[in-house]
């Protein structure tokens, strides 16, 4: 009785086993019909069938159907047994393929293919000139990687936007203006560091004022561009009439961004970069600098706890200090991941790694607000500018100033002894050392409603 028993067993697993090969034949065999469906479809430009059997084909725009790829009777499958795809050989030599997957119900799609398809000629180009292995990666991975809002491309137009145009947040006035009548009036640069003339027509300015004390963005202003030769700067003005009382407040700033007008990202990375070869192998390496925002960009050091931030030599806690960065200085950064990022200088030469913990956005901070302001005495005496405020043992006096003459002070710090700033050639701010309050104007010593009354400056550190 039980060798009957087991003599059934083996002949149920013989047919059970016979099953799931016929099974796996009769997929085999269906992949091969869409395969050749395909192939069919393709040659005759049939792009009704292709998003039928192929349907992500329809997500990438870059993806263009050229030529033929084969006859119907060059068609080989086989399965994958690691991925339990199937692979459909459409043409050994050019190694045209098809990926083909058959879900729980029976249904077979093709998912993704080798040599089929080509991108766009733009794409494709700055593919190779970006060091990308085009004959290694399928069709859908080339599409996915140069589609304009892909990690990489990002990664491309964020190098060249900053190599490029970049724009310096300037100044603001606020008052009554001949013609315009009261308002704020932002004033603003922008540079281009690259080797070739920008045109005007192919990039815009967007300007955002801000309420400091909320964040709260106000209707933005788009100025056009202007043509910027290499290592030249630009100037740009921007009014606006409604925002008089926020600047008055001293609670407003604003943020100015470059724009490109260009028919699309990658045609504008195509007109104006300047490729090295290796982006591709830069982007694999350091995956998570295509994720985030303004690579190498001046940020600044908040450091709040202990108001200084440490700059290591390596990306570890227990490596070497090779500098030491103070609360609220600008710094350039390139964040590595959501730990550490590499920190550059001024001139964009490596210095060494810094938490990111330690860096924040400038505008995260409430800038400094400087304004023009007169010193004045009572008895008409010099006013001193000392070295720490007036009140604290050890202050010196570092320089002397006559009666009347117009300085930048930091108005944040108008209920204490303030600091006094001088303006250098450069356009930025550099600090001299504290006034008293009492031998500060109020601020508005203007006699004309039509003239300016007010004037802030970032603070440059």
């Amino acid at each position: 009785m039980k060798k009957k028993l087991s003599n059934k067993l083996i002949v149920f697993c013989l047919i059970s086993l016979l099953f799931v090969l016929v099974s796996c034949d009769r997929n085999k065999g269906k992949c091969e019909d869409i395969a050749k469906q395909f192939v069919m479809a393709f040659n005759e430009g049939d792009k009704a069938t292709i998003f039928e059997v192929f349907p992500d084909f329809k997500k990438y725009d870059n993806l263009q159907m050229s030529g033929t790829i084969g006859e119907n009777g060059e068609v080989h499958v086989e399965k994958d047994d690691s991925t339990g795809l199937y692979i459909a050989t459409i043409n050994e030599v050019k190694k045209q393929r098809l990926v083909l997957s058959v879900d729980s119900t029976g249904t077979i799609t093709i998912i993704d293919t080798y040599g089929v398809f080509r991108l766009d000629s733009i794409s494709n180009e700055i593919a190779l000139k970006t060091g990308v292995p085009v004959k290694k990666l399928s069709d859908v991975e080339m599409a996915k990687l140069m589609n304009s809002e892909s990690d990489f491309i990002y990664k491309l137009q964020k190098e060249i936007g900053t190599s490029q145009l970049i724009a310096f947040y300037g100044a603001y006035s606020w008052g009554g203006f001949p013609g315009r009548g009261k308002g704020v009036e932002m004033r603003f640069t922008v540079s281009n560091t690259s080797s070739q003339t920008v045109n005007g027509k192919d990039y815009y300015l967007l300007v955002t004022p801000k309420q400091l004390s909320t964040g709260r963005s106000f209707p933005q202003k788009t100025i056009d561009g202007q043509d910027i030769a290499p290592d030249e700067v630009r100037e740009f003005t921007s009014f606006d009439g409604a925002l008089f009382n926020y600047a008055n407040n001293r609670d407003f700033t604003y943020t100015v961004e470059v724009k490109f007008r260009t028919e699309s990202l990658l045609d504008y990375i195509h007109k104006y970069a300047t490729f090295k070869g290796d982006e591709y192998e830069d982007y694999l390496a350091h995956p998570f600098r295509a994720k985030v925002l303004d690579q190498g960009e001046d940020y600044v050091v908040s450091a709040e706890k202990t108001g200084v931030a440490y700059v290591y030599n390596e990306k570890k806690k227990n490596s070497a200090i090779v500098d030491t960065l103070y609360h609220r200085q600008y710094v350039k950064v390139i964040w590595e991941s959501e730990v550490w990022a590499t920190l550059y200088n001024k001139d964009f030469q490596f210095v060494g790694y810094i938490y990111t913990d330690d860096v924040v956005k400038p505008d995260v901070l409430k800038p400094i607000m400087i304004e023009e302001r007169l010193l004045k005495s009572e008895d008409g005496k010099p006013i001193s500018v000392y070295s720490t405020r007036p009140d604290k043992d050890g202050a010196k006096v570092v320089m002397t100033y006559p009666n009347g003459t117009k300085v930048f002070v930091d108005v944040l710090e108008l209920f204490d002894d303030p600091l006094l700033y001088t303006r250098q050639p450069n356009g930025s701010m550099k600090v001299i050392g504290h006034v008293k309050l009492e031998n500060l104007s109020g601020g508005d010593d203007s006699e004309d409603g039509d003239e300016e009354v007010g004037e802030s400056l970032p603070d440059f550190g």
